[in-house]
């Protein structure tokens, strides 16, 4: 399932870039205009790229601390189990 999910988005994201191009190819504009639209969006588009890989980097650090906390926690409940258990 997951796979459809990122097939799908990439088929958007890909639709929706060949979109944005068609229609900045197609537009009444100069080559020096055409050109500023273009590295403005391009670099718009960076900097989005940026935010995202920053917002997905720091929860993805979150979610790995609370996995190391929670394997943390089990390894202890396990060893107080096994002393229960066998004391020794």
């Amino acid at each position: 399932m997951a796979d459809n999910k990122w097939s799908t988005f990439g088929a958007f994201l890909c639709g929706a870039a060949l979109g944005a191009l068609a229609g900045i190819y197609f537009a009444p504009k100069s080559g020096k205009e055409m050109r500023e639209d273009l590295s403005d969006q391009w670099n718009e588009g960076a900097r989005r790229a940026r935010k995202a890989s920053d917002t997905v980097s720091r929860r993805a650090q979150e979610i790995a601390g609370q996995v190391q906390q929670s394997v943390s926690d089990l390894a202890d409940a396990g060893v107080r189990a096994a002393r229960k258990i066998n004391p020794s």
